[in-house]
């Protein structure tokens, strides 16, 4: 069993696939979930 993607990975997930869709409104998900997980990023940072 692998490992989870870590925060990054996934936001760099999020990314290509936003540049990759032509709908809108698949896009904005994308890029919402991007910015969200850049901010749970930050808040685990802060944690340490």
């Amino acid at each position: 069993m692998s490992e989870p993607l870590s925060f990054v990975e996934q936001t760099k997930v999020h990314l290509h696939k936003a540049l990759e869709t032509d709908d809108p409104d698949e896009r904005n998900f994308h890029i919402r979930t991007a910015l969200q997980l850049c901010s749970c990023d930050s808040v685990t940072e802060q944690s340490d």
